[in-house]
């Protein structure tokens, strides 16, 4: 059996690696070097950013496509769009933990760019652990895809609530923020724009709540790739190449949120037809590759239509997160 689930990685060649890891590391390098000063990100800057990160995807997407064909170039395509689909709700939840660490004011927005610059990076780490688990126990037994999908539903059961309950969680009591004040001396300023001064300051108390949140977010969106992209090498580097330009997506997010307000919804109705997807998997049927790549499309598109079409039903929902 696990001799099985070892097999699915006997087709990743030592070129393969290599092909992704050298652009992937150099891009990252890029990246971080260039916005090392933590200055405060503007909307032009933001979607500069998101445009180098879509375009470097698509050209690791058009190395898959041309080495493997194309149905691997649209399981790859598949992969990349679920993982920035839910990525939308997980950037929302940052934007409220900086909301409660006081960051979103005007004179302290150039911290949430610190503070995203390891966040991301942890957001790579977990991704890669999780998914390669999930790349390992999926082929153990066919139970292991319903468990998947019951994770999955949860989580769209949990979006529901959330969306439901106008009551804004207040992130510096969360349990890792409370655990690291126990054991840990704090300094309540942040000034000093350093994580650790005289104590561990907000800034790092809030690095690790959006750390926690990376993990939770990672293992969220494991069953969701594993259930369309069964292969690990394409299931990992789409997901990686995905959360890589996070940190852009972020900062345009912040700006758009109050536009595509129906965005959410549609993430919803994906991931229930992606606990479907993975329930029939594991009774033996299966969607052609291109077929799940339109429905993932499709509602995504439908739902930004849906925002700009119709206003949203109540004028102070996801208000917030739109305010500068």
């Amino acid at each position: 059996m696990l001799q099985t689930s070892l097999s699915v990685f006997s087709s990743i060649t030592l070129i393969d690696v290599l092909v992704f890891i050298i652009p992937f590391v150099l891009a990252v390098l890029v990246d971080l070097l260039t916005h090392k000063s933590g200055h405060k990100i503007t909307m032009g800057n933001a979607l500069m950013w998101s445009i180098i990160w879509v375009l470097c995807s698509a050209g690791f997407g058009y190395y898959i496509w041309h080495s493997r064909g194309a149905e691997a170039g649209s399981l790859y395509a598949t992969g990349y769009v679920l993982e920035k689909a839910l990525a939308l709700d997980n950037l929302f939840a940052f934007y409220l933990i900086f909301k409660s660490f006081g960051l979103t004011q005007e004179n302290r927005q150039h911290f949430q760019h610190r503070i995203l610059y390891w966040g991301i990076l942890g957001a790579i780490i977990f991704r890669f652990v999780f998914l390669g688990f999930g790349a390992l126990i999926v082929n153990v037994s066919p139970y292991i895809l319903i468990l998947f999908a019951l994770v999955v539903l949860w989580t769209v059961w949990k979006m529901w609530k959330s969306g439901e309950d106008d009551e804004e969680v207040d992130y510096t009591s969360h349990w890792s923020v409370l655990a690291v004040r126990k054991f840990a001396s704090t300094n309540p300023s942040i000034e000093s724009g350093k994580f650790f001064h005289h104590g561990v300051t907000p800034l790092f108390l809030c690095l690790i709540c959006i750390e926690v949140c990376d993990v939770i977010f990672a293992f969220d969106s494991m069953p969701v790739i594993v259930a369309v992209v069964r292969d690990p090498y394409l299931m990992i580097t789409s997901s990686l190449w995905a959360a890589a330009g996070l940190r852009s997506l972020y900062f345009l997010l912040v700006a758009a949120q109050g536009l595509f307000w129906a965005l959410d919804k549609a993430v919803m109705v994906l991931l229930i037809f992606v606990s479907g997807k993975l329930i029939g998997s594991a009774f033996g049927f299966h969607l052609p590759n291109v077929v799940s790549l339109s429905i993932v499309a499709v509602v995504l598109l439908t739902g930004v239509v849906w925002s700009l079409a119709v206003k949203a039903p109540e004028d102070g929902e996801n208000g917030d997160i739109a305010e500068k």
